[in-house]
């Protein structure tokens, strides 16, 4: 049962990112009851250490944002989420404690294929470099854009993302269970892959809300389950990834 907040405020947490997030955000964001605020941490961390902001400025930076978020504007009446990174927290125990002590459902995302998250994210680096328009992201394909084609990737650089989405991935499930204990919404890619609708909807049993349209979602998915359709280096690839201890991740199931 899910920490009550009358539907309000909601989280959507992931340890980085390559969870799917972007397409439940956008699918909730459809309704005009909801909006969703889009990585505020990360945007607070990101230009801080851009700019030389010290660590414990941009700490209180981010629990200032979300005293901003947890504050209800009573000309408002939408319910609100916010989509937040773990790796970009600046005090994550903290941060996730004023979440708990305000009542805000709690829904963590995550993917247990760490090397299919890392290819991800270095083909949507690639893809972010050769866009041709404004409007497109490199993180998220829209429905009726075309499947972004193979690419070449750097094996080392792949394993060594694999293995801090690893560690991340482990972080955030410790910071989550110490904070929440059980009182959170599990949601796994895969899960949400090949079910969505199934899954949003449960995600919106969890924190309150009311089911979004859900007939033509807004994304698809950017890299095949099989690796070797979308990297052109597949095999240089495979070898540094069993070398790592990856193995099992370079399966053509789902996830």
């Amino acid at each position: 049962m899910a920490v009550s907040n009358n539907g309000r405020r909601f989280v959507l947490l992931m340890p980085w990112g390559r969870v799917g997030s972007n397409l439940v955000a956008a699918t909730l964001a459809r309704s005009r009851d909801i909006r969703i605020d889009n990585e505020p941490t990360t945007r607070i961390r990101t230009f801080g250490e851009r700019d030389g902001v010290p660590k414990e400025d941009q700490a209180q930076q981010q629990l200032a944002e979300l005293e901003t978020f947890l504050a209800e504007d009573p000309d408002d009446m939408r319910a609100a989420g916010l989509k937040l990174s773990y790796r970009s927290l600046i005090e994550p125990r903290v941060y996730l404690a004023r979440l708990r002590a305000a009542a805000v459902p709690l829904v963590l995302m995550t993917r247990k294929n760490h090397l299919k998250c890392a290819v991800s994210q270095l083909r949507a680096r690639v893809r972010a470099g050769a866009l041709s328009t404004a409007w497109q992201s490199p993180w998220a394909v829209r429905a009726q854009e075309p499947k972004p084609g193979p690419v070449e990737i750097d094996p080392a650089e792949t394993v060594r993302l694999a293995k801090l989405f690893e560690r991340l991935h482990a972080e955030t499930l410790k910071a989550v269970r110490r904070v929440y204990g059980d009182d959170w919404l599990s949601v796994e890619y895969a899960e949400l892959a090949a079910s969505p609708k199934s899954v949003i909807g449960r995600i919106c049993d969890w924190t309150g809300l009311d089911q979004p349209e859900t007939e033509d979602l807004p994304h698809r998915k950017a890299t095949s389950d099989d690796l070797s359709e979308d990297v052109l280096n597949y095999t240089e690839l495979a070898s540094a990834a069993e070398a790592a201890g990856f193995a099992d991740m370079l399966s053509r199931a789902p996830g």
